[in-house]
């Protein structure tokens, strides 16, 4: 797939914006609009002067970044990118919006192993332990949380804790993952050159045709679950996924909500024993305070059809970590 430029070759189309493309601080820009732009720096939003930033400068931006891909934004108002240095690019155009906006996530410059994660109190140590034990048991963790939560982090650090002599096939929308290691194979959805799209789904159901010992999906959305909890319940154990929810709760039935959408999809109560069977943990993410930290973690014990409740247990009963004023929620059956 072809890849627009990197951020800094953004700087002469966006101006006044030159020094934030630059800096390693900000994770985010978005640009609502001519001269209306915010950082994320450090988890929390600043707003930025742009008054160089016009309208005209915006649409030149925008082709500037579709037109590596092959695409004109008159034609598809709505684009995501990613650039050479991987970081990402929403752009959405008239008309489908009122003015040029254009979300810029950064590729983060250092991927944070589990044990990095630890010492700064994003992820206690219990947890860590428990993560470490289901995968080492050939058992499934799914990560849950909302978008900036930092489930993409955590899926990172938690790939290291595979055995390195086992082989990964990972899958996603966009290369976002850090994987260091030979022995991983990586698929990336997308435009072929026949321009026939290739889906996720498309995608874990081919893993399954590369010797996977376990399979990583960066981001379930869809009919794609049928087909990942097939695969987690036939040999494929010690595989890693992240699906966007409120709560671990509620992502296990957002999975099996996913799964469903497949217009071969089984039964609801079959459908939500196989994430019992398919998934053992749970780990949910959240951003507060412009720090992002696991703030559940539920061992997955069963699914009660006559009530339609899953079964879990809490992991770790303990506190949020240290500068979050919001208690860790003791989990009960529910």
């Amino acid at each position: 797939m072809k890849r627009a430029s990197g951020v800094g070759h953004l700087a002469p189309f966006l101006p006044g914006l030159g020094s934030l493309l630059e800096d390693p601080g900000i994770s985010e820009i978005m640009i609502n609009g001519p001269g209306n732009v915010w950082v994320e720096r450090a988890g929390k939003l600043e707003p930025q002067d742009a008054p160089a930033l016009t309208a005209a400068w915006l649409h030149r931006a925008a082709i500037h970044i579709a037109r590596p891909l092959g695409l004109d934004p008159a034609a598809r108002p709505v684009l995501d990118a990613r650039l050479e240095d991987g970081s990402r690019v929403a752009i959405c155009t008239p008309p489908a919006s009122p003015e040029v906006a254009i979300t810029i996530r950064r590729f983060g410059g250092r991927a944070f192993s589990a044990d990095d994660l630890v010492r700064m109190g994003s992820l206690p140590e219990p947890v860590l332990e428990a993560a470490r034990d289901t995968l080492l048991a050939r058992r499934n963790i799914l990560v849950s949380g909302g978008t900036g939560s930092g489930k993409t982090t955590l899926l990172n650090a938690l790939i290291e804790l595979l055995p390195d002599d086992e082989r990964i096939v990972a899958i996603e929308d966009t290369l976002e993952l850090r994987i260091d290691r030979a022995n991983c194979l990586r698929f990336e959805a997308g435009a072929t050159l026949s321009e026939t799209p290739v889906e996720i789904r498309d995608l874990v159901r081919h893993a399954l045709r590369h010797r996977p010992d376990h399979i990583v999906v960066g981001e379930v959305r869809g009919a794609e679950a049928a087909d990942l909890l097939q695969a987690l319940n036939t040999g494929h154990g010690g595989s890693l996924t992240t699906v966007h929810a409120n709560n671990a709760r509620s992502a296990l039935s957002r999975l099996a909500s996913c799964a469903m959408q497949a217009g071969d999809a089984l039964p609801w109560e079959v459908t939500c024993r196989g994430v019992v069977d398919g998934i053992a943990l749970v780990l949910h993410t959240t951003r507060r305070e412009g720090r992002r930290f696991v703030e559940e973690a539920l061992e997955v014990r069963g699914y009660d059809a006559a009530t339609g409740r899953w079964n879990t247990a809490p992991v770790w009963g303990g506190e949020a970590p240290q500068g979050s004023t919001h208690p860790h929620t003791k989990e009960v059956n529910a």
